[in-house]
């Protein structure tokens, strides 16, 4: 790389933009990182060279946050049930202003994560079209963009993990619709190589990682990693999809990502393979780690 490109990372303090802070300092970027306070970047901070204390939901506390940089990375969005604030105060407004104040900046590169196929699902997910909007808008921008759609994160399949600790996995549908996740790493080092590219315009990358599997496959690993026999329960897809419609009224974040799981039942999401890393070798490190933090048992007589 000649020279030190900076770059801003919206969403620092999650698992992906974390990813993207530890990945893009050590590619020789100089990363600011946007975060509500310094105090939530604690896992990344050794690798962020700057800190832009800020809030993307509110543009005047973004005063000076583009000043200087070549590239914005954003992967803000929600991951909660709660009702507030909404999708559209997050996944969808919140990246506008970015947008917005990276084109008024001058910023070269803009790089977005959207959803797997988000183009295609935007008329029927809620939280699709949030952030198809800002796929729209910064296609519109002088910028050049990429849009990053990844096929679910390891992060997300811990959760199935931590089902498998706790002694059953509970399944929708059948589990048997199969999906490649991806480690956070991985697209990490995919985006970056997309942003070396030369040349104008929008690129897409559709990413997902090395293993393709079912959900049922997944925990089974889960339980071999944790050397527990494989239990299974099922629920129903048209439950979620029950639900969602009753809570879309109230509550559009948790009817979003109910339709979601439904949505992951009913046939395969393979996304281009590009990782490396493997979603069995991840949950292996977490049930060592589970295995060393649990208090050892020792007898009184013991000498130890």
């Amino acid at each position: 790389m000649t020279g030190q490109r900076r770059m801003l990372v919206a969403g620092a303090t999650g698992y992906l933009g974390g990813e993207v802070v530890k990945v893009a300092h050590a590619a020789g970027y100089r990363v600011r990182a946007l975060a509500r306070t310094e105090a939530k970047l604690q896992a990344v901070r050794e690798s962020c060279d700057e800190v832009f204390v800020g809030e993307a939901t509110r543009p005047a506390t973004l005063a000076g946050a583009m000043d200087g940089v070549d590239v914005v990375f954003s992967s803000i969005g929600l991951r909660s049930f709660s009702r507030r604030p909404t999708l559209w105060e997050v996944d969808c407004q919140a990246n506008l202003n970015l947008v917005a104040l990276a084109q008024e900046a001058g910023v070269r590169d803009f790089a977005f994560v959207s959803l797997f196929r988000g183009d295609a699902l935007r008329r029927t997910l809620a939280v699709a079209e949030a952030r198809e909007r800002v796929v729209d808008a910064l296609r519109a921008s002088s910028m050049r963009a990429t849009v990053v759609r990844p096929n679910g994160f390891f992060n997300d399949m811990r959760e199935v993990f931590q089902m498998a600790a706790k002694g059953r996995v509970w399944l929708i549908g059948p589990g048997t619709a199969r999906f490649n996740p991806i480690h956070g790493a991985d697209i990490a080092d995919a985006v970056l190589a997309s942003l070396a590219r030369s040349g104008e315009g929008a690129g897409e990358l559709s990413v997902g990682g090395p293993d393709v599997l079912s959900l049922r496959e997944v925990g089974a690993m889960a339980f071999e990693a944790l050397g527990k026999p494989a239990r299974f329960g099922k629920l129903p897809a048209g439950l979620f999809r029950a639900a969602a419609g009753l809570l879309k009224p109230f509550n559009e974040n948790a009817s979003t990502f109910l339709s979601m799981f439904a949505l992951s039942a009913e046939g395969d999401l393979v996304a281009p393979a590009v990782g490396t890393r493997h979603l069995a070798e991840d949950f292996r490190a977490l049930a060592a780690s589970e295995f060393e933090s649990k208090p050892r048992s020792v007898a009184p007589d013991d000498p130890r």
